[in-house]
């Protein structure tokens, strides 16, 4: 098993396909912090906070939006796309008759949600980074209504009380993001032969889920603890959206996303002649 997964990493970081997208994700981010800094150096938002800028608390309204749009094909076509071509080429069945079926699908699935999580993760990671570099670390008071972190944000208190703590959590809530990303297109991979297919798909799911939830929630009111939240996954994206977005609530839809798709990849993965 470790052997499989040590193989499947190697050939995962070595691939032109995940180079690409954490180069395209992290190009996004640089563009949208040299925004951020011609801002500063202008004169505007000189009084906040590398916490209120940060894209992991709050997208704005600049170059990050391309990022949270274009997230589910990016960590797509990082690696999962893999799940299709070695069915369609054939490699699939040199494997398993060399290995066990179980631990090459486990490894398969291993390191595809690793690459999916990196990429978002470390896109987060990289944006706080560079703005860091011009902005201040000051902790942000509530008070004042500078953030758009409300009470009904994810991990507010944490947010206000050890921002850093904050840093940590939501990297990690980014990581479970991007690895949900990539389970929709491999377990649409084993359904399909057409690895390009497996890679778009997930990106439409996440614009068509956008456009139900929008439609939804214009008509009706969905309360939790009395609170309206959002249903759109793209606005879980980055921890204060417009609408509540409680901590339980962002991890039960990740959750949902993970399950279904991994179900369907674990069923036809049980059989070697399903693929």
């Amino acid at each position: 098993m470790k052997n499989i997964i040590k193989f499947e990493w190697e050939r995962m970081i070595r691939s032109k396909s995940f180079l690409l997208s954490i180069g395209i994700a992290l190009f996004i981010v640089a563009a949208d912090a040299h925004t951020l800094y011609e801002y500063f150096k202008d004169g505007y938002d000189v009084h906040t906070s590398v916490f209120i800028k940060w894209i992991g608390a709050y997208r704005g309204f600049d170059e990050a939006i391309y990022l949270f749009v274009l997230l589910p094909l990016i960590t797509s076509f990082a690696y999962s796309w893999t799940v299709c071509y070695d069915r369609s080429s054939g490699y699939i069945t040199q494997v398993i008759s060399r290995t066990n079926r179980k631990k090459y699908f486990l490894a398969k699935y291993i390191v595809s949600f690793i690459s999916g999580g990196i990429i978002f993760a470390a896109s987060v990671i990289f944006h706080f980074l560079l703005i860091s570099m011009f902005l201040p670390a000051q902790y942000p008071v509530a008070a004042v209504g500078t953030s758009f972190v409300s009470p009904f944000s994810f991990c507010s208190e944490l947010y206000y009380s050890s921002p850093y703590i904050f840093l940590l959590v939501w990297t990690v809530t980014a990581f479970l993001w991007g690895g949900a990303m990539v389970c929709i297109a491999i377990g649409i991979g084993m359904i399909t032969k057409r690895y390009s297919i497996s890679v778009i798909l997930p990106f439409l799911i996440f614009t068509v889920q956008r456009i139900i939830s929008d439609f939804i929630t214009l008509r009706y009111s969905i309360l939790i603890h009395g609170k309206t939240v959002g249903l759109s996954w793209s606005d879980m994206l980055y921890a204060a959206p417009g609408t509540t977005n409680f901590a339980s609530y962002v991890y039960t839809n990740i959750a949902i996303v993970i399950a279904v798709p991994t179900l369907v990849f674990a069923i036809r993965g049980r059989k070697y002649e399903c693929l």
